[in-house]
């Protein structure tokens, strides 16, 4: 009779299975880190383009409101909702509302146009959209007014009524892991002062600090009221602004834009005609 054989015989075949444990024990964080970030990646291109929407909203909530920057915040916030709203009910669209205007209040908005100078050069006594008389750059009948630039802005009464502004908003990192990840490269940004990812600490709605990337739109929409100067900048803080984001990443500026065809100059104002004799 022969003795009992044992069941494992260690061999080749018994030291390639714990090699490939092995081998998967080391692999696997890199895969699942590589799947997160994947997912992270396709977020972050969500919001860039969500972001792109939300700066056409609030952009359009500025030329109703006299350029206000309080209405382009609010704007941005609408633009913003579907990003944090996560449901289909009024409950998930009211948490959504109220922590996209949490991260509207967070985001920085700037008017680019028109400025200070501009309005300085063409305000006058017009009446806003509920008919009240106020001193600003009026919109009614640019097609009568003179195309000649004003002495202080550069810039004619037709491209003063041009609303542009830039949102820089940071969308955070929400993935597990990467989250800590983006943690450790802003430190080590901050004290070291490389890696060149724009990386910048976010609060959310429920008060705690997180790390997002942040990322940059413009809007351009012609202003539909008069143009108010409580929130205009100056020209030399917009020159300014835009030297500074003349080499950030992501900024969609041309380096050298084409410059617009010059316009008939119409010489001084000339009333519209009168509607009646039209009609005879």
């Amino acid at each position: 009779m022969k003795p009992f054989a044992p069941l494992y015989h260690p061999g080749p075949a018994g030291h390639q299975v714990g090699a490939s444990a092995v081998e998967f024990a080391i692999a696997a964080p890199a895969l699942l880190l590589a799947l997160l970030g994947t997912f992270q990646a396709t977020l972050l291109y969500q919001a860039r383009a969500q972001l792109e929407v939300a700066a056409q909203e609030a952009v359009r909530a500025g030329t109703l409101h006299g350029a206000s920057l309080g209405a382009i915040r609010d704007g941005l916030a609408r633009g913003l909702t579907p990003l944090y709203t996560h449901g289909r009910d009024m409950t998930a669209l009211g948490k959504g509302y109220a922590a996209a205007q949490v991260a509207a209040g967070q985001a920085d908005i700037r008017i680019l146009n028109p400025t200070q100078e501009a309005f300085a050069d063409f305000a006058e006594q017009t009446r806003d959209p509920q008919g009240k008389w106020v001193k600003a750059i009026p919109v009614d009948h640019l097609g009568y007014r003179q195309t000649s630039p004003g002495g202080g802005s550069g810039v004619n009464v037709q491209d003063a009524t041009l609303l542009k502004i830039q949102v820089t908003y940071v969308q955070p990192l929400i993935m597990p892991f990467i989250d800590q990840i983006g943690r450790g490269i802003y430190q080590i940004q901050q004290s070291l002062g490389f890696f060149g990812i724009p990386l910048r600490p976010v609060i959310g709605v429920d008060g705690r600090t997180r790390w997002g990337i942040s990322m940059q739109a413009e809007a351009l929409m012609r202003m539909q009221s008069p143009v108010l100067a409580e929130d205009l900048p100056s020209r030399a803080s917009v020159e300014q602004g835009q030297k500074e984001n003349s080499g950030a990443p992501g900024s969609g500026e041309d380096a050298n834009p084409p410059k617009p065809a010059p316009l008939p100059d119409l010489g001084d104002y000339t009333p519209p005609p009168d509607p009646q004799f039209c009609v005879h």
